[in-house]
């Protein structure tokens, strides 16, 4: 060793992530330079160097979360933690108490079991809101329940069309009963949802980095740009300095996408800073079971699931064979069966070579399946309970 380290990790067990019989670990200008032993250490310690005895303990190389949303998960988790309700009364007793913004009921983590098997309707809970608008989101992060005001202040007053797999969910009258599946309905609501201050949201963001790196994570794959914004919010922090922990992050690509659009998300993939960087783009070939928008082969017990998000799935093949050819990766979410077949069969199309493209979740998978993901070279990422 040239130059003595900043850092030694001392009397550690060290695993490469394998056992390596090493217990030294030196580190110089915040990377790893050399592994070794006690003696070592004696060797390589400086006037300078920092000792950290770990007294045994088992040091692994830093972990990376495949799939996450620090930046949308802040949204998502927003308001009253309502993931401990498990019954009506349970919700309705929780609404009664919940803390309101701007006069506005947030709320999140709901189940739908809470339900009872009942359709989640916004009468369920109007009573108890004294008026209040309000928005909870369920734990799927795929659907949500607005009450009558927040409805109205969104101007949702009927069904719709989507280009993707989505739907206002209405009544034999054609009134909403407040339940909105999937994306393009919840977004409706975003424009008049209370927002939280720039500075603020940076600050949650950061926090949050922080304890994802406490539990020994140095990096992650974040599914989601979480708006336009981010990348500028990302760089904003690594004015004042680095960020907790590395992120590479995939933009959403959504049915009805254009040509232009595409185009722009083989751009994106130039935005970078110290510690982040765009890297690959995200789809959705279905939504969840529990919300009836996983893309089975066989309907559900309740006769839904036999619909994909992409309402032509041919257009999502040819979009992600428009990225393939620009060297950009994708990440797929499939929950269903006929979801997963779908997505290997696209990348089967692809060829040999190229960018490797990655599965989500991947609940339910029929057994001639499995093979393929090898065969293809295709990132079995799984996340079974979603």
């Amino acid at each position: 060793m040239t130059a003595a380290p900043d850092l030694l990790l001392v009397d550690a067990r060290v695993r490469t992530p394998e056992p390596s019989g090493h217990t030294t670990v030196a580190v110089r200008d915040g990377l790893i330079t050399a592994l070794g032993d006690d003696a070592d250490a004696r060797a390589w310690r400086g006037p300078g160097t920092q000792v950290v005895d770990l007294a045994g303990a088992t040091l692994t190389p830093g972990l990376t979360d495949a799939h996450s949303h620090p930046v949308w998960g802040l949204e998502m988790s927003d308001g009253t933690d309502l993931s401990g309700v498990t019954d009506l009364d349970g919700l309705r007793a929780a609404l009664r108490t919940a803390e309101r913004r701007d006069g506005w009921v947030i709320g999140f983590g709901l189940d739908h079991n809470a339900f009872g098997g009942r359709p989640v309707h916004r009468d369920l809970v109007q009573d108890v809101l004294d008026g209040a608008p309000a928005f909870l989101r369920l734990y799927d992060g795929h659907s949500a329940l607005a009450d009558a005001q927040a409805l109205s202040a969104a101007g949702i007053d009927g069904p719709r069309a989507f280009a993707q797999l989505s739907e206002i969910v209405c009544d034999a009258d054609g009134r909403p009963t407040g339940h909105l599946v999937e994306h393009a309905a919840m977004d409706l609501m975003t424009p008049v949802l209370p927002a939280r201050p720039g500075a603020e949201r940076r600050d949650r963001l950061v926090g949050l980095l922080r304890e994802m790196a406490a539990t020994g994570l140095a990096s992650a794959h974040v599914m989601d740009l979480g708006g336009p914004d981010v990348p500028g919010l990302l760089a904003g922090v690594e004015e004042d300095g680095d960020l907790p922990l590395r992120l590479r992050l995939a933009p959403w690509c959504m049915p009805g996408v254009t040509a232009e659009e595409l185009d722009g998300l083989v751009r994106l993939q130039e935005r970078a800073g110290r510690l982040w960087a765009v890297g690959g783009v995200k789809f959705f070939m279905d939504g969840t079971v529990e919300g009836g928008t996983a893309w089975l082969e066989h309907a559900d017990c309740h006769g839904r699931g036999t619909d994909a998000f992409w309402p032509d799935p041919a257009a999502y093949s040819a979009a992600v064979r428009h990225l393939h050819r620009a060297g950009v990766g994708t990440a797929t979410h499939a929950i269903g069966d006929a979801a997963v077949r779908h997505v290997l069969d696209t990348v089967e199309a692809l060829g040999a070579g190229g960018p490797r493209h990655r599965i989500e979740h991947i609940e339910t998978v029929p057994d001639d399946q499995p093979a393929r993901f090898a065969a293809l070279g295709v990132v079995a990422s799984m996340q079974p309970p979603h």
